[in-house]
């Protein structure tokens, strides 16, 4: 009987199965490994200046005036608003490439999300994040580039209003002539550097920033492409992982979770600065699984995602990995991103691209700890909890979140929370008395059966 003792531990370990997590446990367990994304981008520009075409300029005036006064809705504002509208939602009819090419310098850094596959740093993110030819990151080149220009645009138009643009009427003409320029956008020279910001444990538990270099291993293409990238941090440590899962278990219906740095949230003008290594959960349905034109598989989701969230890891109900945060849907009579229509590049494209660069993804000792930490605080096993985040901190004194949770920890315990068992002994003995009996039990059964 001893000897059956001595193995039930193991025999417990081996039978346990993945569970189901909540939303706070996927949160606490994957926001380590989370980590943004910095591309900067420094060379030269070069592209065609537009002009405005007078003729369908004038008929799109007389045309909305002429149905403003039909409607006997016309006055002086309301003939701008809608002509700025219908103007940057259909500027390829009203402006025409001129003969001037203009330069301009780029200083630029692109912000994107992605995850530690790793314990040495091997990162995942989306290719189009790190790619200076990608469409959208040629029309942020084109805004930065030529604000100056369209800057004095904006002036113009003011002038002939009467009256100052409204910061929405300013937002679509900026968008509308950044991508204009990028059509005729040619990047030369462009010199490109690569960093990841891992959100650390700073002074009272506050999050901060580490930016740690790295290095670009294997990039795919953006979309349509399979839009996989895989950097490597140059800095030697051991950081924090997130488990990678399988995309081909998801049905729809599935809830799924989004982590990463949107940029919306991360950069708002109203929070603070030490905020912006804090990532953002966000969740949704797998809403539907379609092809690419090329025949791959994507999977369609209502989570929140948009610009920043790229490349940042999607998770189903288990914290593993399925996918990444991709793309989304425009409504183009809007010029307006369309929520609740994004899509995810599945974990199945991305195990392509890790065994091309030869990786094996692995969980670090640290992670592994610190899940074991959270599993035993969510046991409110909060003394036994306490030893494993006193281990994670003794490796890693800025490990994000371990000195928040070694506070609440021996808050827990100072409250006489703990609810850890006395003595073990008398589980083992329950356990074993379990088996021994469902033991007999097939023996007999099986001798019945001989007979």
């Amino acid at each position: 009987m001893r000897k059956l003792l001595f193995i039930l531990p193991a025999f417990f370990a081996f039978a346990s199965f993945a569970q189901k997590l909540s939303p706070v446990q996927i949160a606490e367990r994957n926001k380590p490994g989370t980590v943004m994304i910095l591309a900067k981008f420094k060379g030269t520009v070069t592209a065609i200046q537009p002009i405005v075409d007078e003729a369908g300029a004038g008929e799109l005036a007389s045309a909305i005036r002429q149905e403003l006064e039909n409607a006997g809705t016309f006055t002086t504002d309301l003939f701008w608003s809608t002509y700025i509208k219908a103007f940057c939602q259909n500027i390829d009819k009203y402006m025409t490439r001129g003969t001037e090419k203009i330069s301009k310098q780029l200083d630029i850094t692109m912000v994107g999300s992605g995850f530690i596959v790793t314990p040495d740093g091997y990162v995942i993110t989306n290719a189009h994040v790190v790619d200076e030819n990608d469409e959208s990151t040629k029309q942020s080149f084109a805004e930065q580039a030529f604000q100056e220009i369209m800057a004095n645009d904006a002036k113009e138009i003011e002038a002939s209003m009467g009256r100052k643009l409204t910061e929405d009427e300013r937002k679509d003409l900026t968008t509308a002539n950044s991508w204009y320029f990028s059509q005729t956008l040619e990047v030369e020279r462009i010199d490109k550097e690569f960093s990841v910001v891992i959100g650390i444990s700073g002074k009272g538990g506050k999050i901060e920033p580490m930016h740690v270099p790295a290095k670009l291993v294997t990039q795919g293409a953006a979309i349509p492409g399979k839009d996989v990238a895989i950097l490597k941090l140059t800095k030697k440590h051991e950081y924090p992982t997130i488990r990678v899962g399988d995309d081909k278990e998801m049905r729809v219906g599935d809830q799924v979770y989004a982590i990463g740095y949107p940029a919306v949230a991360t950069f708002h003008p109203l929070i603070s600065e030490e905020s912006i290594s804090e990532a953002t959960l966000t969740r949704g349905l797998v809403s539907a699984k379609k092809n690419m034109k090329d025949g791959w598989e994507v999977l369609q989701t209502d989570a929140s995602i948009t610009h920043g969230n790229s490349g940042g890891p999607v998770l189903n109900e288990y914290g593993e990995v399925i996918g990444l945060a991709t793309f989304g849907s425009i409504d183009y009579q809007r010029n307006a991103e369309v929520q609740g229509m994004n899509f995810i590049v599945p974990v199945t494209i991305v195990k392509e691209f890790i065994r091309k660069a030869k990786i094996e993804p692995e969980m670090s000792d640290i992670s592994l700890d610190f899940e074991e930490a959270l599993d035993l605080f969510d046991e409110e096993r909060y003394k036994k909890a306490l030893e494993k985040f006193d281990a994670v901190k003794e490796n890693n004194g800025s490990f994000p979140f371990i000195d928040k949770y070694i506070k609440e920890t021996e808050d827990k315990i100072d409250r006489g929370l703990d609810k850890e068992p006395k003595d073990m002994t008398m589980y083992y003995y329950i356990g074993g008395g379990a088996l021994v009996l469902i033991l007999l039990l097939f023996l007999i059964f099986r001798k019945r059966k001989k007979a």
